[in-house]
């Protein structure tokens, strides 16, 4: 049965969930204070959502897929920005007759892992991140909205091709 939010209900929500959900969002981004924002936001958008008058599982569950969600998003945003100033200064390093450096090139592995998940399919990512952040198949399930059956083949697939992703990129 839903029960209408409260003010304490936000905040022992808020209270309870923030740092799992940084933590969450640190492991994706690789940054403390996008990682932050990523669960602050979530926490905002939490406030006006009808989930908020569900269970705890139900509400942690929405707030691990919308933090995990937002930080790819953040994470995609970051790599787009990173290659199109790689752009604009292999444009000018022609110019100067030098050539690019290879965008990989001298990343370390952390840089290479974040790299992967962004190019993997949303669900698969998601999946691999939820499964290494310590949940369950059945609370992975929840939080990405599918049969808790189908995490296992979420999860097969993903690493099956995050694997090809972090060979192609580390040659």
């Amino acid at each position: 049965m839903m029960t209408p939010p409260t003010d304490d209900r936000f905040e022992e929500v808020f209270r309870g969930q923030y740092p799992r959900l940084v933590g969450l969002a640190r492991r994706i981004l690789g940054d403390d204070r996008e990682a932050e924002d990523a669960a602050q936001e979530a926490l905002i958008a939490l406030r006006s959502d009808p989930v908020m008058g569900r269970s705890d599982d139900d509400v942690a569950a929405w707030l691990s897929r919308v933090v995990t969600n937002g930080s790819l998003n953040r994470l995609r945003s970051r790599r787009r920005a990173e290659v199109r100033t790689q752009v604009v200064g292999a444009r000018d390093a022609s110019r100067a007759d030098v050539g690019p450096d290879d965008p990989i090139e001298g990343a370390d592995e952390r840089d290479r892992v974040r790299a992967c998940l962004a190019i993997l399919p949303e669900r698969q990512a998601a999946a691999l991140l939820l499964r290494h952040a310590g949940h369950s198949y059945r609370e992975i399930a929840v939080a990405l909205g599918v049969a808790t059956g189908s995490v296992g083949v979420l999860l097969a697939r993903g690493e099956r091709a995050f694997r090809q992703a972090h060979e192609e990129m580390s040659r």
